[in-house]
């Protein structure tokens, strides 16, 4: 019963020097408005969080699957059209399954570039929430740790490696 609570005790002093901190940091970009300029216009978000160079990925892929999804369902309603004429005017059984085949694969190509569209939207939205997370994150090369008793802490372990 002892040994149960003096660990306890180690574990209560370890919590409260993990969460104490010296300063209180506040973000400077917030991820909820990140998500929403994300979801306004794919690209938007990572203009706000400053990941320049994404920009064009999101932005891009939205458009060009944007366009697909309408050219391809444009072309389906076309060849839909097509085929029902063919079937009431009795046409050959070789130009129906033609015309059916090409409005699966309008159909089939108009479904993939919705869905493409929908995963670039939700990518670019959960990376615009990330980067406004991450955008104050310190990438210094100075990690340090040590064991001993700190400014605000009795109890405290600290480790510095540096190149």
């Amino acid at each position: 019963m002892r040994s149960l609570s003096i660990l306890l005790i180690v574990m209560v002093m370890c919590c409260s020097a993990h969460g104490a901190t010296d300063s209180v940091e506040v973000m400077t970009k917030s991820p909820t408005t990140a998500v929403l300029y994300s979801l306004l216009l794919p690209g938007l978000g990572q203009v706000y969080t400053e990941s320049y160079w994404k920009v064009p990925l999101f932005t891009g892929t939205a458009v060009i699957t944007a366009w697909q999804f309408f050219k391809n369902n444009a072309d389906f309603n076309t060849t839909s059209d097509l085929y029902d004429l063919a079937l009431a005017s009795g046409a050959d059984p070789n130009v129906t399954a033609l015309l059916l085949r090409q409005r699966e694969a309008y159909r089939d190509n108009r479904d993939l570039a919705g869905v493409i569209f929908l995963v670039t939207y939700g990518l670019a939205a959960m990376d615009a929430y990330v980067g406004a997370h991450l955008f104050d994150f310190d990438v210094s090369d100075d990690v340090s740790m040590g064991l001993g008793p700190t400014r605000t802490q009795l109890m405290a372990v600290n480790l510095r490696y540096q190149f």
